[in-house]
C-alpha cells in the first residue's frame, strides 16, 4: 500500500475543522461569545472600523456587526452601519430567523428587516420601497441572510442561498483554492429584487483563517475596489 504523506498545511486544515466541529457540538449546551475587531482600508487608506460579535447559546445564535467611518474620510463622507442576525443552530447548520440592517450617511438612513420561517420570508423597509418586487418570496426556500450564509461557508458549506433585502444570490466556495488558509467565495445567480437589472457590484469575498473560528483577514471585491478588513 502506498504511503500517504500529509504535510503541515494539510494537518493544519484538519485541525481547524476538528476545532470548528467541537465548537459547534459544545455550543448546543453552553453559551459562548466570540468577538473580533478589524481595520477597514482600500487602496492603502484606512476608511473605517468593523467589529464582529457572535453569541451561541442553547442551540441559538446571534450575530452583531458594526461598521463606521474613521479618520480623514469622515470629514467628507461619514457612514455608520449595524447588522443584526439571529436564528437557530440545527444539524450543525445556521438557519436565519431574524435579520436587521441599519445604514446611515449624511444624506440618508436606510433600515431593512427580514423575518424568516421555513415557508415564508417577509421584508420591511424604511423608507418603504416604491417598486414592486421582481421575484416571488414564496419561492425562496432555504435562503439565509448574508451574515448567516457567511458562517455556513466558514463551517464548510459549498454553496448557500442568500437574501439581503435588496438582492438574492448564491455564495459559492471555490474548491480549487491552493492556499489552505484562504477561502474564496464567488457571488453567483445574482438577482435584484426591486430593480429591473441584475448588475452585480459584489464580485468576490476572500477570508483567511488560522486557529480561530472567525477569520483574521477579509477581502471584499466590490466594483473595481478591494476592501481589506484586518484584525486589530
Amino acid at each position: 500500500n502506498p504511503k500517504i504523506i500529509m504535510g503541515p498545511n494539510y494537518m493544519k486544515l484538519i485541525l481547524i475543522k476538528i476545532i470548528i466541529f467541537i465548537f459547534l457540538l459544545l455550543s448546543n449546551a453552553w453559551a459562548k461569545e466570540i468577538f473580533s475587531e478589524y481595520s477597514v482600508s482600500t487602496a492603502g487608506v484606512k476608511i473605517g472600523e468593523f467589529s464582529w460579535k457572535l453569541d451561541l447559546y442553547d442551540g441559538y445564535y446571534k450575530i452583531q456587526i458594526n461598521l463606521k467611518s474613521t479618520g480623514l474620510i469622515s470629514s467628507f463622507y461619514n457612514f455608520e452601519g449595524e447588522y443584526l442576525s439571529s436564528g437557530i443552530l440545527q444539524d450543525r447548520t445556521f438557519k436565519s430567523r431574524n435579520y436587521k440592517q441599519f445604514w446611515e450617511t449624511k444624506k440618508k438612513t436606510k433600515i431593512i428587516e427580514i423575518k424568516f420561517t421555513d415557508e415564508l420570508i417577509n421584508i420591511e423597509q424604511i423608507p418603504k420601497e416604491d417598486e414592486a418586487p421582481r421575484i416571488n418570496f414564496s419561492d425562496l426556500s432555504g435562503y439565509n441572510d448574508p451574515l448567516t450564509s457567511f458562517l455556513n461557508v466558514l463551517i464548510n458549506s459549498k454553496s448557500v442561498n442568500t437574501i439581503d433585502g435588496r438582492r438574492i444570490y448564491s455564495m459559492k466556495k471555490n474548491s480549487k483554492e491552493d492556499n489552505l488558509n484562504k477561502v474564496s467565495i464567488q457571488i453567483k445567480e445574482y438577482k435584484n429584487i426591486w430593480a429591473d437589472h441584475d448588475r452585480n457590484d459584489l464580485k468576490k469575498i476572500e477570508f483567511f483563517v488560522e486557529d480561530d473560528f472567525l477569520p483574521y483577514e477579509i477581502h471584499i471585491h466590490f466594483k473595481k475596489r478591494v476592501f481589506r478588513l484586518e484584525r486589530i
